[in-house]
């Protein structure tokens, strides 16, 4: 396998050809007609959980929970403390990355907060 660089515009234009869970590389297989091994394709993005997750918001504490063990709260700061919400969120998503998250999951964090009203911008 090799890695390339390409420029922003290029790299637009492969995401605007590609399909709900394809890599770039299934996008440029696709585009090129090139059939291949499964083998030599690079390894997809997990796309569904296979550890359920749930977060919530009480008593002015973020819960983050796995159902296959790992438990993690945050006390949340004022709703006017932006940076303080990003480290809350960031260290929040880290530790769902650090238990195999998804996409889907991460946001699922992000989304708890916000929709409590603790926004990073606004």
């Amino acid at each position: 396998m090799r890695t390339i660089r390409i420029s922003d515009e290029v790299w637009e234009a492969i995401a605007a050809k590609g399909k709900f869970g394809e890599t770039e590389d299934d996008v440029l297989r696709r585009i090129f007609g090139i059939r291949g091994q499964l083998a030599e394709r690079p390894p997809t993005r997990q796309l569904r959980a296979t550890n359920r997750m749930s977060a919530h918001i009480r008593d002015n504490t973020l819960a983050v929970k796995f159902a296959g063990g790992g438990t993690r709260d945050w006390e949340l700061p004022t709703h006017t403390d932006k940076s303080s919400i990003r480290r809350v969120r960031d260290d929040a998503v880290d530790f769902a990355i650090s238990h195999g998250a998804t996409v889907g999951q991460r946001n699922a964090v992000m989304k708890t907060l916000t929709e409590a009203g603790y926004h990073v911008s606004k």
